[in-house]
């Protein structure tokens, strides 16, 4: 007689609706730190899903500061070529070459449909053992895969514009997605190109571009613009996506000859420009007191606004030459946000907190940490200075430099006389302490030798 039991059958497990993966991506996000990432590793392990995608939209604020290794997920690679032209769904801005996140999970969904599973497999298979930080090698392994891709949204694209539930079903009812498939499109046709291009040039954000960088790119653009002038656009909108200073990207091009007529590269240049100039305007709407991206450190503030400067005034000379009223109106609205940033989020309070850090210790002298604060506020404030011709924020800022020196001097006499002395009647340690710690504040804001008649006149003064 048989005595061993028949299991009992298995209940089936209960799907995972939609919505809780978004509240269980709401939860993660108030979780600390290790058990987050523990979450994130189940939710990669889930797969592709459109559901598995909101979730990590919900998750990424957190795992952009923690940058967890993410495994070769087939729709990363997928897009990887795309990378730079993301934006978050509150950052999006239409008609500007740019991709919202949120589109790629439906877009992989219908793509992957359309790419043959043998493809897909053997992609999958070779990433898998592949040294994702070879860019090289992984070009050569994704190649095959944005080939078909570029077909598959060929297809989806032309589906969409004839098959209306299709295209809601997938997308909804905004037209724009159509423009960001097409843009998705334009860049997989010279994918492999850009990723070996990437690979052979500084890390975002390019800061300086050697001699031996500038002859790389413009032997890929001239190769491109041979074969069809027109594929130079999405190399060139990825790249300038990379640059500090997209100007010198513009000069460039206006410096490479390229396959076409002398009108097609002047639309080009045109086309680029607008681009380059509603980019960094869409990067000025972003700055906020209250985005964590920037918010925080005074240094950070100061270093957003230069970078943006830096590259509006790059682009300066080729915005100038096109005269075209549209983007010469945009590069002033950009000018224009820059500095209400600067004047908002660094001039408006500095005075405030570097004298909190001075001197709001109950009399008490600061310590190292506060003091390198104050200094951090007073070099912000300088910084500013720096941008305030190319913003046309002179006059504001040199009045708040000014009001704050002045505030720093009179305090700092009115603690001098209040000081402890010697013996012989000189400042003690304190005094001296103090003293030495507002020269420092008083060289950052108005130079060294503002800094020394003060030092002259104080020691006159406070012996």
């Amino acid at each position: 007689m048989n005595d061993s039991k028949t299991p009992a059958p298995e209940t089936p497990a209960t799907p995972v609706r939609g919505s809780d993966w978004a509240v269980l991506a709401a939860d993660a996000s108030r979780l600390p730190d290790r058990k987050l990432l523990q979450i994130y590793r189940l939710l990669e392990q889930v797969g592709d899903k459109p559901e598995v995608s909101g979730a990590f939209e919900a998750m990424r604020p957190r795992l952009v500061t923690l940058r967890p290794p993410r495994r070769p997920a087939l729709s990363r690679l997928f897009f990887l070529p795309v990378e730079d032209l993301l934006d978050d769904a509150g950052q999006y801005s239409r008609r500007l070459n740019r991709i919202c996140r949120t589109t790629l999970g439906p877009c992989w969904q219908a793509v992957k449909d359309r790419i043959p599973a043998a493809l897909l497999q053997s992609a999958q298979r070779e990433a898998a053992a592949a040294d994702l930080r070879d860019g090289v090698a992984v070009a050569s392994i994704c190649a095959p895969l944005w080939e078909a891709g570029v077909t598959a949204l060929a297809a989806i694209t032309a589906e969409c514009q004839t098959n209306l539930k299709y295209k809601i079903g997938l997308f909804g009812r905004d037209d724009d997605v159509q423009r960001q498939l097409e843009t998705i499109r334009q860049v997989l046709v010279v994918a492999e190109r850009i990723e070996k291009l990437k690979a052979a040039l500084p890390a975002r954000p390019i800061l300086d571009l050697a001699e031996s960088h500038l002859d790389i790119i413009r032997a890929n653009l001239m190769e491109l613009g041979r074969e069809d002038a027109a594929l130079t656009q999405p190399l060139l909108l990825v790249l300038a996506s990379r640059m500090q200073r997209p100007g010198e990207l513009l000069r460039m091009l206006g410096e490479v000859r390229l396959g076409g007529t002398v009108a097609e590269k002047e639309n080009l240049t045109r086309e680029m420009s607008g681009y380059v100039v509603g980019n960094l305007l869409r990067q000025t709407a972003e700055f906020d007191r209250e985005n964590p991206l920037v918010s925080g450190d005074p240094a950070s503030l100061a270093a957003a606004a230069e970078r943006l400067t830096d590259g509006l005034n790059s682009v300066n000379d080729t915005v100038q030459s096109l005269r075209d009223k549209d983007i010469t109106n945009k590069m002033k609205n950009a000018r224009a946000e820059v500095g209400q940033f600067v004047l908002k989020n660094i001039c408006a309070d500095v005075d405030q907190g570097l004298h909190a850090a001075l001197f709001g210790r109950d009399g008490g002298l600061p310590d190292d940490a506060t003091m390198k604060k104050a200094e951090q506020f007073a070099m912000a404030l300088r910084r500013s200075s720096k941008l305030a011709g190319a913003l046309g924020i002179q006059r504001e800022v040199s009045a708040k430099i000014s009001e704050t020196r002045q505030q720093v001097v009179s305090t700092t006499q009115a603690s001098l006389r209040a000081a402890p002395r010697n013996r012989d009647g000189t400042l003690g340690a304190d005094g001296q302490r103090t003293m030495f710690n507002s020269l420092r504040i008083v060289e950052i804001l108005s130079g060294s030798d503002e800094a020394e008649r003060l030092c002259r006149e104080w020691r006159t003064q406070f012996r």
